[in-house]
């Protein structure tokens, strides 16, 4: 069962950032998940609010920003915004898995999608093969079928209407679940293996909770606190 840490280790550096992702890989963890949207001159930034208020301290909206701004912005300690190409070359370099969280709520779902995929289509088979694309969207998700990269499904409770849809729909149908940990039970899990669907529940920082899943058989999970959850 792998490890995703939850937008890095960001509890003890800014979310988010490169200096989060290395902290994560020093704890042991897996993979590093992470979220990205465009700016305001189309590249792809890891970023997982709409701006930077909560985290900088000022409402730098990331879809109207170009990114020769956004890259000065301190986000705590010296701490910047980096590229998902950044993110790229340090996690899956180190050998980690990637869960890259496309945002859809941007003023441009589709043209977010095709600027990740077009990316993508840059990187290596290899870089390729150690991501894995996941959105609560399933345009997004279907605007990325064809990049040759696993998509999941990320949904809640509130979003569970569209699970059906995610999975039946031609142009959506992706190769795995995200779902909330709360969601997961026997009879669900079995029925999302016999789909032949991978399943990597989120956020999980209870020890306890994170038997009870591994039991289930989840292929991974996504969690705040790497240490704990890998202690016997």
């Amino acid at each position: 069962m792998l490890l995703y840490a939850h937008r890095g280790a960001h509890q003890t550096h800014p979310e988010n950032t490169l200096e989060a992702f290395e902290a994560a890989i020093a704890q042991g963890a897996d993979g590093v998940e992470l979220d990205v949207r465009t700016c305001g001159s189309g590249e792809v930034v890891v970023a997982h609010d709409p701006h930077f208020g909560r985290v900088a301290g000022r409402a730098a909206w990331v879809a109207h920003m170009p990114w020769a701004a956004l890259r000065e912005l301190d986000l705590g300690g010296g701490a910047r915004p980096p590229l998902l190409d950044d993110a790229i070359d340090l996690v899956a370099g180190a050998g980690l898995a990637l869960n890259v969280e496309v945002k859809g709520d941007v003023p441009s779902r589709r043209a977010t999608a095709r600027a990740v995929a077009g990316l993508l289509g840059r990187r290596s088979e290899r870089e390729r093969d150690a991501i894995l694309l996941s959105s609560f969207d399933p345009i997004v998700l279907g605007s990325l079928g064809g990049v040759g990269v696993r998509r999941a499904f990320l949904f809640d409770r509130e979003n569970t209407g569209l699970l059906r849809a995610a999975l039946f729909h031609a142009a959506v149908r992706p190769e795995g679940l995200h779902p909330h940990h709360a969601l997961c039970n026997p009879r669900r899990m079995r029925r999302w293996k016999r789909a032949g669907l991978f399943v990597n529940p989120w956020t999980v920082n209870d020890p306890d909770e994170a038997r009870r899943l591994e039991a289930l058989g989840v292929d991974g999970l996504v969690t705040d606190d790497v240490p704990a959850l890998s202690r016997p």
